[in-house]
């Protein structure tokens, strides 16, 4: 044959077989050209920063048009780039003419945006402070601010309220901006200290160290909010009434950690990929007391659902599916575990020194139980052998063998007195259909990349293998 004829037909072969497996990947994970939100799919945005002024576009003194305002003002600026730090020390609105078409610029050390006043409502600003410090980028001590439609670029915490009291703030983005800097070193997307009864909706974080941050602060709502690559997601200490619910939590190192609290609601929200950090975990309590966790997707983490020294916790009607380990209770009792989904766990459950909790009606797939009397649940518990995590707890780095063939049959060995041991009294023969849907989207993402990815190694083979032989 021709070899031009044969390059024609390898070419028009690997551009049919690239065009089937978009084809597939695209029905098979349901693909929308509609946007997202505030920030569209913000992960993939790279901060676009201005660094000099449209033509005849001049600087805009605006801490001058604030201190001419009076209390009550509404002050509507025109779009144009103004310029940075200024203070707001007095009830007004200031709101951009055009959403997106305003730009707030600093340089300074200082805060880009002070707002001291009560009752002040800022809207539709897009704000860049890209340098690394110290202070925040908006830093909020007036009480009842409300914060809307902002968009953040920075380099040190995005918003930072600090003694200031029942706020919003909602359809927000922030982003971090400056380049290679360690995550430790970042600042939080949202950090609220001693902030009371603050509403957090609608926003969306990514790339900072924790999403929103909450110590010292009671009753907020955290509700409807994308937050993505950072260290942890939510994150509340020394708080008590938190409301997080309907959240998304995407590759951070931790979804939601809810640390020496109480009264915590943590209901309705998707936790995904946390998996790429030794300590990753997709909802974790740790000195968590009183707190409800309730219908969550855990998927693809590490640790879907991990309890240390907690108490009075409810966990019920959760889908907890292709994680590393679904559930790992440690030191915790009095904890009422039931109605969840485990499918597709590498391993369902470990766990170490929690005798006294209920765990019952929950489905574990690795489990093999017996229902005699055909009520649904099985006639035999569901018991958590503790040998692994006791183990590891004296020997750390035999977690490296975590499900090794000869790990499993050492538990297999470990069953003597079995008395102590967590357990499931009544687990579930059949998961839920809530867990199966759950279960089933997860697996379809996952087919869905391997076989783009195999259908695109199968047309890289094919190329390179016929462009020898035309040679």
């Amino acid at each position: 044959m021709n070899p031009v004829k044969v390059k024609r037909l390898i070419v028009r072969g690997v551009c049919f077989l690239a065009v089937v497996a978009v084809s597939l990947l695209a029905v098979d994970a349901g693909v929308t050209t509609s946007a997202s939100g505030p920030g569209k799919d913000i992960a993939k945005q790279e901060p676009q920063v201005l660094q000099n002024h449209q033509k005849h576009q001049e600087h805009k003194e605006l801490q001058a048009l604030l201190d001419a305002a009076k209390p009550g003002d509404s002050l509507i600026l025109k779009e144009g780039v103004y310029e940075g730090p200024v203070v707001i020390d007095k009830r007004i609105v200031l709101r951009a003419d055009k959403p997106g078409g305003v730009i707030l610029r600093n340089n300074s050390s200082r805060p880009a945006l002070s707002i001291q006043g009560d009752g002040v409502e800022v809207e539709g600003l897009s704000i860049q402070d890209i340098s690394v410090k110290e202070n925040a980028t908006v830093l909020v001590s007036g009480q009842r601010v409300i914060l809307a439609g902002l968009h953040i670029l920075t380099g040190a915490d995005g918003i930072a309220i600090r003694d200031a009291h029942d706020g919003t703030i909602k359809d927000t983005v922030i982003q971090w901006a400056p380049k290679g800097v360690r995550q430790a070193n970042k600042g939080n997307g949202i950090d609220l200290y001693n902030a009371h009864r603050w509403t957090l909706t609608g926003n969306e974080i990514t790339d900072v160290h924790d999403g929103i941050y909450m110590e010292n602060s009671d009753d907020a709502l955290v509700s409807g909010n994308v937050l993505r690559l950072s260290r942890y997601g939510v994150h509340c200490m020394y708080t008590k009434g938190t409301v997080i619910e309907n959240n998304e939590g995407d590759r951070n190192v931790t979804g939601a950690m809810v640390m020496t609290a109480r009264q915590v609601s943590v209901v309705g929200n998707t936790f995904t990929k946390q998996s790429e950090n030794v300590n990753s975990q997709g909802i974790l309590l740790y000195d968590a007391h009183e707190t409800s966790v309730k219908d969550n997707r855990v998927d693809g983490n590490r640790v879907g659902l991990y309890i240390e020294q907690s108490t009075l916790n409810k966990v019920a009607g959760n889908s907890v599916s292709y994680n590393f380990i679904g559930l790992q209770l440690l030191e915790s009792d009095d904890n009422e575990i039931t109605g969840n989904g485990f499918v597709g766990n590498v391993a369902d459950a470990q766990a170490r020194g929690s005798r006294s909790n209920s765990i019952s009606g929950n489905y574990w797939d690795g489990f093999q139980g017996i229902d005699a009397d055909g009520d649904g649940s099985s006639d035999i518990s569901y018991a958590i052998n503790p040998f692994f995590q006791g183990l590891t707890q004296k020997r750390p780095p035999f977690q490296l063998f975590f499900q090794s063939p000869g790990m499993v049959f050492l538990e297999g060995l470990y069953g003597g007195d079995s008395s102590g041991w967590a357990r499931d009294s009544a687990p579930l023969m059949a998961p839920s259909p809530e867990s199966l849907q759950s279960a089933e989207r997860s697996e379809g993402d996952a087919a869905s990349a391997l076989l783009g990815l195999a259908l695109l190694g199968c047309a890289s083979l094919l190329f390179f293998g016929m462009r020898r032989v035309v040679q």
